[in-house]
């Protein structure tokens, strides 16, 4: 009988002991649907919505039960911001010099934590933003959900377009202009 309790006080150790060091270990994932980017911005005639059709990212947490990040990378494809309208997206990809600088993307740097309860964490994801070949120091505003099988972030980013050297697109002859401000929103999935 001896031989059998300690059989098993052994086996719920070595088992603990794997289930510690799998939830310390780094895990990356990758981006899934449903995810999704948007940019939202103004014009002299109405406000506007392009939806990012491309997006790459990938996550590195350290610890899947507290999302400890590591690394979080963000890709868009310049050319997959599509607004509905061709001549608009034209004039989106020419100011963002689309064919030179391909790549809008996010690299985190760290973390600021501004509060968390028991479903979410709102933290401050820092990092380096690249937009048409300039790269700008950013805090991103981001919801981080702590329950469920995924790891989601959600938020928004304002941004001056003339902070990255794009010069706000205009058309019909200048009579229609951009606002030189734009909002970021985003609802990744991993």
């Amino acid at each position: 009988m001896k031989k059998v309790i300690s059989s098993i006080i052994m086996l719920l150790i070595v088992t603990t002991t794997i289930q510690s060091q799998e939830a310390l270990k780094n895990v990356l994932l990758d981006i899934k649907l449903p995810s999704s980017v948007l940019v939202n911005g103004t014009s002299t005639l109405h406000d506007w919505v392009s939806k990012v059709e491309k997006t790459a990212a990938k996550i590195e947490i350290n610890n899947y039960y507290d999302i400890a990040i590591e690394t979080l990378e963000v890709k868009i494809e310049a050319t997959s911001i599509k607004s509905g309208k061709k001549l608009m997206d034209k004039l989106t990809y020419k100011a963002l010099k689309a064919e030179e600088f391909p790549l809008i993307t996010f690299i985190f740097k760290k973390g600021e934590i501004i509060s968390e309860n028991t479903d979410s964490i709102n933290i401050k994801l820092k990092g380096n933003l690249t937009i048409a070949g300039i790269t700008k120091n950013v805090a991103v505003l981001t919801t981080i959900n702590k329950l469920g099988n995924e790891i989601t972030l959600i938020g928004k980013h304002k941004l001056k377009m003339t902070d990255f050297g794009i010069k706000p697109p205009t058309a019909l002859l200048g009579t229609i202009k951009t606002g030189n401000e734009i909002t970021i929103e985003f609802n990744l999935k991993f």
